[in-house]
């Protein structure tokens, strides 16, 4: 198989917290990131029962019964599959090499099971006819065309929906289009009830952030003459806009089609622009390096005390941007947030 590996290298140039990691622009603003629902629509049957049929950038997927195996190959998706009280046979690693590359915040969800674990890098099929899949869930796995047909000779797979960028699937339409996937719409569409209402709870909590502007960086891993910043359509760029604030549209231009920009450390002080700075990275390495960044110490938000810097679970759990994870990042950031720009 000739396999296409951009999207993974580009996912992994930004660092293993890198996604996956982005959405459609019309959906962005509005309260607990809501989704562009439509876009993941399938003719899911009532109360579970199949077959189901789903449908996604590849055209849709028909899922003959009631899942039993059921491959985690997204970086991200393990999450919403668990939360649905479904446990994986296998599971792709993202980050954090965590026991069966779940973090802590899902880790009650794999009932005493251990799935195995897909690497990070390409997958084969072979690793993956091994496990014996009756399903093959890739909504975070960036899939090209040609992945997709290929997979799709093991068992059915279910591919991002339309409408967004690779690693750019939101929360909501990921939980909803695994829902379908599992004949479990009710209780997807439950949990993302939930969430949002959370989210328009923490909002209103803390209104002191609506319409500031946040830029969410980490150090390039490529080299140490640029570094990162995240875009509209990124997952954790999307965090931020559902608690009203705002990414400077510059970012998004130099973004373009990707989840993120590219900016020379010559100019750094394109960070300016931004009333906060979050520091998202995988290691204490990480945070250090982009500290140490030439021009770092003369920014604005730096000379202000105007930067969050988040640990690595926290990290993580921002960059998986999941119905499971995202709990615990509206415990923590939009107070730290709402205490620096204080």
């Amino acid at each position: 198989m000739k396999n296409d590996r951009r999207p993974i290298r580009r996912l992994l140039r930004t660092s293993s917290l890198v996604l996956v990691a982005a959405f459609a622009l019309a959906a962005c603003g509005s309260d607990g990131g809501a989704s562009g629902s439509a876009a993941s629509s399938g003719a899911a049957a009532p109360g579970g029962a199949f077959p189901v049929t789903v449908s996604h950038k590849y055209g849709s997927t028909t899922i003959p019964a009631a899942p039993q195996r059921v491959v985690s190959l997204g970086y991200t998706d393990q999450d919403a599959i668990l939360a649905l009280g479904t446990v994986p046979v296998g599971i792709r690693e993202f980050t954090g090499q965590k026991p069966s590359a779940t973090w802590e915040w899902a880790q009650d969800r794999l009932q005493g099971q251990t799935p195995t674990v897909l690497p990070v890098g390409e997958v084969g099929t072979e690793a993956i006819a091994a496990l014996h899949p009756d399903l093959i869930i890739g909504i975070s796995a960036g899939l090209t065309q040609e992945q997709y047909d290929t997979y799709s000779k093991i068992a059915p797979v279910v591919a991002s929906p339309q409408g967004f960028i690779d690693y750019g699937t939101p929360w909501q339409d990921a939980a909803r289009l695994t829902g379908q996937a599992l004949g479990k719409s009710a209780e997807a569409e439950k949990l993302i009830g939930d969430l949002e209402a959370r989210f328009t709870q923490v909002k209103q909590q803390y209104p002191a952030l609506v319409g500031k502007a946040a830029a969410g960086v980490r150090p390039s891993t490529a080299d140490n003459a640029s570094f990162f910043v995240w875009g509209s359509q990124d997952l954790r760029a999307r965090f931020l806009r559902s608690l009203g604030m705002t990414i400077p549209a510059e970012f998004d231009q130099l973004a373009g089609g990707n989840f993120y920009a590219t900016i020379s450390t010559e100019e750094i002080g394109k960070l300016n622009q931004a009333d906060v700075l979050v520091l998202i990275t995988a290691s204490e390495a990480e945070r250090t390096a982009f500290q140490s960044l030439p021009g770092y110490a003369n920014l604005t938000d730096v000379q202000q005390g105007k930067v969050v810097t988040l640990d690595d679970q926290a990290s993580a759990a921002l960059s998986f941007s999941s119905v499971l994870s995202l709990p615990t990042v509206l415990d923590t950031l939009p107070g730290q947030l709402a205490g620096t720009l204080a």
